[in-house]
Parts: C-alpha cells; sequence; structure tokens
C-alpha cells in the first residue's frame, strides 16, 4: 500500500508539474510577443541579447538535468550495491535544487504560493526524512518536465514561424521612377518604396513614407488590436494593412524581415 501511494504521488506530481510547465512557457511567449508589439519590436541587438539568454536558459536546463539524471542513478546504485554513492547523488540533488528554493524565497516575499513553494517544501521534507530515492526521482522528474516544456515551445516557435512565413506575399509593387511594377520581395532593397493596399499584407519591415492606415497585428499578438499608423511610424512583416493604401520605404531585405521570428 506504501508503494503504491507513492507511485500515485509522483504519477500526480508529473502530471501537474508538465501541466504547469508547458502553460507557463506558452503563456510566457504570448506575452512576450504582445509586449514586443505594443511597444514596436525590439531592435536587432535586443533581439539578439534576448536570444542568448533563452539559449543560455536552455543549456542550463539541460546540465541540471544531466546532474539529476547522474544523482538518480547513483542513488539507485547506492541504495543496491554500494550505499557511499547515496551521499554524492543527495550533493547533486541539493546543487540542483538551489535555484528551485530561491524561487520559493522570492515567492514567498510577495507573498504568492505557487509550484516553486511546493517544489521546495516537498524537496525538504523528503530530504529530511532521508527518502533519498525519492528525493532524486522527484528532482529528475522536475527537470525533465522543464526540459520538456521548452521542447514543447521550440516546437511552438516553429509553428508560428511557419504559419509567419506562409502568410507573406512572394510579389509586391515598387515605386519606381513614378511607377509601379510587381517585383519579388527577394529582390527588394533597403530604400525601396514599395505600395500596398487595403487587405494586403506588409511584406518587409519598413517605415511608412505617404498614406495612413489601420494595421492588424494579431500574427504576432494573437489577438484582433487595430493600430492606426502614419508616416513616420513603423510597420512589420505579415502585418495587414485594413484601410487605405500606404507607400512604405523598405527597412530590411525580406530574409531580415523574418530572421527575428
Amino acid at each position: 500500500m506504501h508503494y503504491l501511494l507513492a507511485f500515485i504521488g509522483v504519477i500526480t506530481y508529473i502530471g501537474i508539474k508538465l501541466y504547469d510547465d508547458i502553460k507557463t512557457e506558452v503563456s510566457s511567449t504570448s506575452s512576450s510577443n504582445r509586449e514586443n508589439f505594443s511597444n514596436e519590436k525590439n531592435s536587432n541587438s535586443s533581439y539578439d541579447e534576448h536570444k542568448q539568454y533563452m539559449a543560455n536558459v536552455e543549456a542550463t536546463i539541460h546540465k541540471r538535468y544531466a546532474i539529476a539524471s547522474t544523482s538518480l542513478t547513483l542513488v539507485t546504485l547506492g541504495s543496491l550495491f554500494f550505499p557511499s554513492l547515496i551521499f554524492i547523488s543527495i550533493a547533486g540533488v541539493v546543487y540542483t535544487t538551489i535555484p528551485i528554493w530561491k524561487n520559493a524565497i522570492h515567492c514567498l516575499k510577495k507573498p504568492k504560493f505557487d509550484m516553486a513553494v511546493f517544489d521546495s517544501l516537498l524537496f525538504l521534507l523528503l530530504l529530511i526524512t532521508r527518502h533519498y530515492f525519492i528525493l532524486a526521482l522527484v528532482n529528475w522528474i522536475y527537470y525533465l518536465s522543464k526540459r520538456f516544456a521548452y521542447q514543447v515551445k521550440y516546437i511552438e516557435q516553429i509553428i508560428r514561424a511557419t504559419q509567419i512565413y506562409e502568410k507573406i506575399p512572394k510579389v509586391t509593387w515598387l515605386l519606381k521612377d513614378g511607377v509601379e511594377i510587381e517585383v519579388p520581395c527577394e529582390e527588394l532593397n533597403v530604400g525601396d518604396t514599395i505600395v500596398i493596399n487595403a487587405n494586403e499584407i506588409i511584406p518587409v519591415d519598413g517605415v511608412i513614407v505617404n498614406g495612413t492606415t489601420l494595421i492588424d497585428q494579431y500574427i504576432f499578438t494573437s489577438e484582433h488590436q487595430t493600430l492606426q499608423k502614419t508616416v513616420g511610424d513603423q510597420v512589420f512583416a505579415a502585418t495587414i494593412v485594413l484601410s487605405e493604401r500606404i507607400y512604405i520605404r523598405v527597412g530590411k531585405s525580406s530574409l531580415d524581415s523574418l530572421s527575428c521570428y
């Protein structure tokens, strides 16, 4: 009966962690999208810094997952064959749970009770009661769920990028010597002036040089928020012109416009 309850508890914890981590990662992506485009899209340097930060976070999670896996292996071997390995395993578990306890302390200062507080209390209880195998197992599950959540986030970003790419028109109207010429978007150069009519999708990032219109940025914010744009305002690839014709000076090539997505 004891083992059955422990098994049910572990399965329940797995389910709660996966739900919480995936919900957190997906909602954080959506919030980031809304923030970026409500304050205009980040500069290239800011985007690169954010991308590097996310890469560092993912690398840290992979590192801690590897340590958690090693700790679980050591405590298993220690329980079966070499008891001294248990102490090495505990060191690995304590190292990987330090960020969890820090998050819990930060939450309690708000005050706020969330999964970080629950996790820290659970780990502390298991450590005090010397349930080292269950402690290492729960710690491994914690980082497994984090790793899985980042994989879900990565897939979500690929799907989003694919949706944006599919919406980008392949040709547009280039204004040259007072004449509108239909050209492939890939042939546009920075400084060119293109013409976008109502209900058409903007193919590249740029600045309006003539006209006033309403822009729908749903593809980025997931909300149908229309913004009025006029001369001097920046507009972005994959957004939709809802009214009036506008003239846009190309700020980025089609490839560079998509690179931030």
